[in-house]
């Protein structure tokens, strides 16, 4: 599987650029995925990215297959989404939100968003629910509109 995910999964471009910006401007960047952990951290750390959070599927291997468990920020399973637990949380503790999104399972997050970055199908979803957002093809794009969005605030 490592081989799998070595020779497929590709970063996005503009990812590094994304972390170089987000630290830079002392901005919490995560990875909340309903992914599995095994894959993202290989990708991550065959980019040489060791300094983001990730919180995703847990996955324990054994003979008899792989176990796979959302856990919550609480150490308890996660029988709702994992998206949502942690959208909740982070609000919570009082961060300004900023979801960067493709799929159905980011809609609850965009929902409840300052602002989001969309594309693929949670573009088409944002576009039926009046949700705004703007669109991005790359990482690349997130980061020019982050410099134009955070200039905008410090000259509110």
């Amino acid at each position: 599987m490592t081989k799998f995910v070595r020779e497929k999964a590709k970063l996005r471009p503009g990812f590094k650029e994304l972390i170089d910006y987000c630290h830079e401007r002392d901005f919490r960047l995560v990875i909340v995925s309903n992914g599995l952990d095994f894959y993202i951290d290989i990708i991550l750390a065959d980019a040489g990215i060791r300094n983001i959070k990730v919180f995703a599927a847990q996955t324990k291997f054994s003979p008899e297959g792989i176990k796979v468990q959302y856990i919550g920020p609480d150490g308890n399973q996660a029988n709702d989404g994992l998206k949502e637990i942690y959208t909740k949380l982070f609000l919570a503790e009082g961060y300004r939100l900023i979801c960067l999104g493709n799929g159905v399972s980011d809609i609850y997050p965009a929902r409840l968003a300052h602002h989001v970055f969309a594309r693929d199908d949670l573009l088409s979803h944002c576009t039926k629910e009046n949700i705004a957002c703007t669109p991005f093809n790359d990482l690349n794009d997130v980061v020019e509109d982050l410099r134009l969005l955070t200039q905008s605030h410090s000259n509110a």
